[in-house]
């Protein structure tokens, strides 16, 4: 009972650091860029898109790289090291823009820390996904290890979504204000990706499934899925939803409410 307990808490850390990630940026990196460096809305916006776009480049090519390690070794481990060693670092560099810059000089700052944040992102999270149907053949096990992990996230998003705000206005919403709340963040989503890749070093998979000869072909197969494609297409459409009521819940607070701070109950 208590190496199960144990071996569902390591597998649901990531989801701390996945979670704080995925909120934080979406919530407070457009504001960031308009309120506080003077960047042009049009050219904020471009700034927020473009590591999303690469997302899709990205995200295959880390899973390709994964499979090829996880059928030479056996393990998807080191991915989740080199991403919960690189993101934190790029989370903190994503909001320490130099105040002394241009506006657009920050937003050149900020795209590049955003495209290295979101590919550290995707080191970790894509073999991170990958690994419950590896680690058990079991359904109900699967089920169960799946739940931890919506759990962990509900809380994590939570936390950091009422919580980076609240760092942020302690200190005052200036360039001090947002580098304070980055170091916090990112010590969390250090916490949680670092734990998980420690605690799960005695985990072996069960097994490991061979993945196509090249990404092409993989994708073909994918592609081919008829569920797998209207899942995806719903998946958009609701990282879409979600990403555009982010990004509007700061300026809502500000400019409808009249009260910045109000972002924290929201």
């Amino acid at each position: 009972m208590r190496a199960a307990f144990l071996h569902n808490l390591a597998d649901a850390l990531g989801s701390v650091g996945t979670g704080a990630f995925a909120t934080v940026p979406g919530l407070l990196l457009a504001y960031y860029l308009t309120d506080t460096l003077g960047v042009a809305a049009g050219l904020a916006a471009l700034v927020v898109a473009v590591p999303k776009l690469w997302d899709v480049v990205a995200l295959p090519v880390v899973g390709r790289l994964s499979d090829r390690a996880a059928d030479r070794s056996g393990s998807r481990r080191p991915f989740l090291l080199a991403g919960g060693l690189l993101l934190p670092v790029a989370f903190v560099a994503l909001f320490a823009a130099p105040p002394s810059w241009s506006p657009e000089a920050s937003a050149l700052w900020v795209l590049i820390a955003f495209v290295l944040a979101a590919t550290a992102f995707a080191v970790f999270q894509v073999p991170y996904i990958a690994m419950p149907a590896e680690i058990t053949d079991s359904p109900t096990e699967r089920t169960t290890l799946m739940s931890w992990r919506v759990a962990f996230l509900a809380v994590a998003i939570l936390l950091a979504g009422a919580g980076a705000p609240a760092v942020r206005d302690a200190v005052g919403e200036t360039p001090a204000g947002y580098l304070a709340m980055a170091v916090a963040v990112a010590a969390l989503i250090a916490a949680g990706m670092l734990g998980c890749w420690w605690m799960l070093r005695g985990v072996e998979p069960g097994r490991t499934v061979r993945s196509e000869a090249r990404l092409r072909d993989a994708l073909r197969v994918a592609l081919a899925d008829r569920a797998f494609t209207r899942l995806l297409a719903v998946f958009i459409l609701q990282a879409l939803a979600t990403s555009a009521m982010l990004a509007a819940g700061q300026y809502f607070a500000t400019y409808v409410l009249d009260d910045s701070k109000a972002i924290t109950p929201l």
